[in-house]
């Protein structure tokens, strides 16, 4: 597992060099990832907080296993107000071994005061495994 992490962060670096929009290379240490229990798909992220309402977000996601299964990755936050959003999937269907990063950045009008990622290993619409990143904490609070 931790071969996958450091291969993780190096695909966030990478890619926080390349891609318009991707957090600041200064964020390149801060990575929250995790890897479902099946051992089935690996995801994370990379972060910059821009203000208590924004962020600039990389999903990083890798399918990790052999099987018929492909992976998900959404961001899931914490509010201003205390309520859970959970923002859209992010779907990687090219099988074992592939990865894909998406660039973003994240808002709410309630403010964000803690995000994660969630990533599932799926078998035709049925989460197999599904895992929790820890928590980024926004600083602006």
């Amino acid at each position: 597992m931790r071969r996958i992490s450091v291969a993780l962060l190096t695909a966030a670096a990478t890619a926080g060099l390349v891609l318009t929009g991707a957090p600041s290379s200064s964020a390149a240490a801060q990575l929250k990832s995790c890897s479902t229990s099946d051992g089935g798909a690996t995801g994370g992220m990379q972060w910059d907080w821009n203000s208590k309402k924004s962020m600039d977000v990389a999903l990083i996601l890798a399918d990790t296993d052999a099987d018929s299964n492909w992976v998900r990755i959404r961001l899931d936050i914490t509010t201003g107000q205390g309520d859970r959003y959970t923002y859209k999937w992010h779907e990687l269907r090219d099988g074992n071994g592939s990865n894909k990063t998406w660039t973003t950045t994240a808002t709410h009008d309630d403010g964000i005061v803690s995000a994660r990622v969630q990533v599932e290993d799926v078998h035709g619409t049925s989460p197999q495994s599904t895992c929790y990143s820890g928590k980024a904490y926004n600083s602006y609070y």
